[in-house]
């Protein structure tokens, strides 16, 4: 599946399997490793990334539902000073 959006401020555009999670596509797909495997069930919130500015348990939500959409991770917040 080709996805693109934009991550940490970039454009993004990549292909990733239809079953990838959002965790899956930031570590295995981009090899972002701020983000974490915690719980699994979005419970503990290790894996907590921003789309559109509101928090998304990336453990839970396919990569799908970030097509079109602006998404910050823990790496996007570090370099941006926040």
């Amino acid at each position: 599946m080709n996805l693109t959006f934009t991550l940490n401020g970039r454009p993004c555009v990549t292909d990733v399997p239809d079953h990838w999670t959002v965790l899956d596509l930031l570590r295995d797909g981009l090899s972002l490793m701020g983000t974490k495997y915690g719980c699994g069930e979005g419970v503990c919130g290790t894996c907590t990334v921003l789309a559109d500015g509101r928090p998304l348990r990336a453990c839970l939500v396919l990569a799908a539902h970030v097509r079109g959409r602006e998404l910050v991770t823990v790496e996007g917040l570090e370099a941006g000073g926040r």
